[in-house]
């Protein structure tokens, strides 16, 4: 099974080069996989009422690649291309209107049980076993990078605007949390080609976070940390660093 449908690029989702940003691309990531899981009854409003669950982000990496402009019309299309007993992988595709690949990203995912705030296997929640499992893109695997000696660039509070249903960050808002620390020329002269991140904690509503960043020869890596917990590492590429 693989969930596709077209929409055209709004406004909200382009940036200061007109074509899709850096938020716009995670937002994208973020709908289809959901809209996808919705598909058979399997969506985070529905594990919330059935089974006491939610589905949680665990690592998301992509690449933007061919240009989209605002109003052009997009293909979405997601599919999993791997399962484990606690998680699965989604890859979703997005092509402009002449066919070309724009963007390209993969997501693995778990459950969490809201009560104990543990993962669980997906078996728990009736997770079909059937679902077709496709070749993913080779060369696009998630990767290990060490983030050893980041430093301090500047701190927030978490605004209640960075929180969604699951009463915790967003994972688009620790994206946006990093490119905050950046001006616009900034991003103008190095514009992001890839990122991947890792979430491994909940960061809530007030709470301190501090966005921490080592610049490396493959890329600029960061930590987001709150009060004394990790809750994500990322590793983010400009043009001319892909390897």
């Amino acid at each position: 099974m693989k969930y596709v449908y077209k929409t055209r690029l709004p406004f909200s989702l382009t940036g200061v080069s007109e074509g899709i940003s850096v938020i716009g691309a995670a937002r994208i990531i973020e709908d289809s996989v959901c809209a996808f899981f919705a598909e058979f009854g399997k969506d985070s409003a529905t594990l919330n009422a059935k089974y006491n669950a939610v589905w949680m982000f665990v690592k998301n990496k992509f690449r933007r690649l061919a240009a989209a402009k605002w109003n052009e019309e997009l293909t979405v299309e997601s599919f999993f291309t791997r399962r484990t007993a606690a998680t699965v992988v989604v890859d979703t595709v997005v092509k402009n209107s002449k066919g070309e690949t724009c963007l390209y990203a993969r997501t693995e995912t778990c459950v969490i049980d809201l009560t104990t705030r543990r993962i669980r296997r997906i078996s728990s929640v009736e997770f079909p076993e059937d679902m077709e499992i496709y070749k993913s893109k080779a060369g696009f695997d998630f990767e290990r990078f060490n983030t050893d000696g980041v430093s301090l660039l500047y701190g927030l509070n978490v605004p209640s605007t960075s929180i969604d249903f699951c009463m915790h960050v967003n994972n688009v808002e620790y994206l946006r949390f990093i490119l905050d620390a950046y001006s616009v020329r900034q991003q103008i002269a190095a514009p992001v080609q890839e990122a991947e991140i890792h979430f491994l904690n909940q960061a809530r509503e007030g709470e301190r976070l501090n966005v921490l960043s080592k610049d490396t020869a493959n890329g600029t890596v960061y930590e987001l940390v709150c009060e004394d917990r990790l809750c994500a590492r990322c590793r983010i590429k400009s043009k001319g660093q892909i390897v």
